[in-house]
């Protein structure tokens, strides 16, 4: 279990995690089970039961702030975030049918395949004649299509505890949402994985109060401030950066996932 001492650097690394994540869009789930497990020798079971308790505060206090901010599409953000829901169910599902490196490996793929339209769409957005859209019009095809990349990321969280950022993130990308409307849409989506996820592993048992409290709260911290701190910088700087930023995260976590 965890050192006394150690106790005290828990809110630290969450609110460094969650300023980090709040301020490029997600829940900090691919970062926290890392640490609990290196740092702090914490069971992979209680680590990723304790992550998705965390990215509840960071997802919930980051999605208010930007909504002040005016950055949360919300209607947009219930297709993906129902979708979300039946995603956990299922990857809680069948994480115990398919072996977990097979999964991990065909996550890998997708994400990676997942980045061609990201860059694609990051090209066209240099286009001077390229208008971002704060109003996505809802067909049929883009109401399944956003309900997909929510299924596709419910099932990451509910299969790895984490939030399961990438596929959300990339999706409103692609939709042409404005780079903070991306960050604020998918914190208020990953809501919805965060709940799910943690009410099936609090349903077996995997609950510990302290440390979810201690990280859970520096992360709500860190996502309470990072949005106003992104509000000072120009949003063409902002939308300058995220296209390569975002692009890279995801490589780097899809060749992690696949080798």
């Amino acid at each position: 279990m965890v050192f006394d001492l150690h106790l005290i650097l828990l809110p630290v690394f969450g609110f460094l995690i969650g300023a980090f994540v709040t301020t490029i869009g997600g829940g900090g789930g691919v970062f926290y089970v890392p640490v609990l497990t290196l740092f702090f020798d914490i069971s992979t079971q209680l680590a990723v039961a304790t992550s998705l308790a965390a990215v509840l505060p960071t997802t919930i206090m980051g999605a208010l702030s930007h909504h002040r901010l005016g950055h949360v599409n919300i209607r947009l953000g219930l297709i993906f975030g129902i979708g979300g829901i039946a995603g956990t169910l299922f990857g809680a599902y069948m994480a115990n049918k398919i072996p977990s490196i097979l999964l991990r490996k065909i996550f890998g793929i997708f994400l990676l395949i997942m980045t061609v339209p990201m860059i694609i769409n990051a090209l066209n957005r240099r286009k001077k004649s390229y208008k971002k859209n704060d109003n996505v019009k809802l067909t049929g095809y883009k109401t399944f299509l956003g309900s997909f990349f929510g299924v596709v990321s419910g099932t990451m969280a509910g299969l790895f505890g984490i939030s399961g950022t990438p596929p959300v993130t990339a999706g409103l990308y692609i939709f042409g949402l404005p780079a903070v409307a991306v960050v604020g849409t998918s914190l208020f989506v990953l809501t919805f994985n965060a709940v799910s996820g943690l009410s099936g592993y609090y349903l077996l048992g995997q609950f510990n109060l302290t440390l979810i409290i201690l990280l859970g709260g520096g992360g709500a911290l860190g996502a309470f401030i990072a949005p106003y701190i992104v509000k000072r910088i120009n949003e063409e700087t902002i939308e300058r950066i995220y296209a390569p930023l975002l692009v890279s995260l995801n490589l780097i976590i899809s060749f992690a996932m696949i080798f």
